[in-house]
């Protein structure tokens, strides 16, 4: 048996023993301990908590380097953001009220830094039309407005669909570096065989979405009585976290600005504390 070089490493391994014993942090946050560089997040939201609304609020957020619900974001970010789900004029209001709600930052980091692709892809060529986008643009962060149109899913409940669906999505990661996080969007229902000790909520359709993402986060309707300005407190709960991501649930509280300007969401400081304190 010939001997193996230790000195070369192979192509697609990673050396273990130097990075053990390194000191160079393992992770980089786009937004510290909720959004890690590189990573998969599937975000299941109940109808009518605003996931979408939350998104754009990110994107906003983050291409302009604005600080949002006590997330300490401070430096401009790429986001790229397919939107498969809301209108036109959704689109436009959504985004003018999250500009609003962060003090109006300049419109010049948003058209550097944000791509956002309405209705742009097509069923049966969507992965391909991603890629582009993606070499294109050199992303930070990645949102998908939701899975299952925009990765044209045709069984909903198929893992072998789901899972075909994941894996092209983890290629666009190899496109460019530093590899993107991708923020999949998810509809989330109650789980109403959930026997006692198990979760209540699951994400619609195959279960492949929240067993091969590296974090699965559900945005839920708070409890108690509605809201009578039209808006709704809702929180974020992790129900899977691996190295890195939510490790703690967090409320969004979302307020109009005056005149119904725009709509400031705002989150529970306590346990912001609590989350950076474990």
């Amino acid at each position: 048996m010939s001997e193996i070089n230790t000195q070369t490493p192979l192509v697609g391994t990673l050396p273990i023993g130097d990075l053990v014993s390194g000191t160079i942090p393992p992770v980089s946050w786009l937004i510290p301990d909720f959004i890690a560089a590189g990573s998969l997040i599937t975000l299941g939201g109940e109808p009518g908590t605003g996931k979408s609304y939350l998104s754009y609020s990110l994107s906003l957020a983050l291409t302009t380097g604005t600080p949002l619900m006590n997330w300490p974001i401070t430096s401009p970010r790429r986001v790229l953001y397919f939107d498969q789900e809301n209108s036109r004029a959704d689109c436009i209001e959504y985004f003018r009220w999250a500009w609003r709600a962060l003090g109006s930052p300049h419109s010049i980091l948003i058209t550097q830094n944000l791509t956002f692709v309405h209705f742009g892809l097509s069923s049966n060529a969507w992965a391909q039309q991603m890629a582009f986008y993606v070499t294109a643009v050199h992303p930070d962060l990645i949102i998908i407005d939701t899975t299952t149109p925009a990765c044209a899913i045709i069984d909903e409940n198929d893992n072998g669909e789901a899972s075909r669906a994941i894996l092209l999505l983890r290629g666009l990661q190899t496109l460019t570096t530093p590899t993107p996080a991708i923020l999949a969007l998810k509809h989330a229902r109650v789980n109403s065989k959930a026997e006692a000790g198990e979760r209540r909520y699951t994400l619609r359709g195959a279960k492949a979405w929240e067993g091969q993402a590296d974090s699965v986060i559900f945005q839920l309707h708070s409890k108690g009585h509605p809201r009578t300005d039209g808006l709704t407190n809702t929180r974020l709960e992790p129900a899977k976290t691996r190295a890195f991501g939510l490790r703690h649930a967090m409320t969004i509280e979302p307020d109009w600005l005056p005149n119904k300007a725009g709509i400031l969401l705002k989150s529970n400081p306590d346990l912001i504390r609590q989350r950076r304190s474990t």
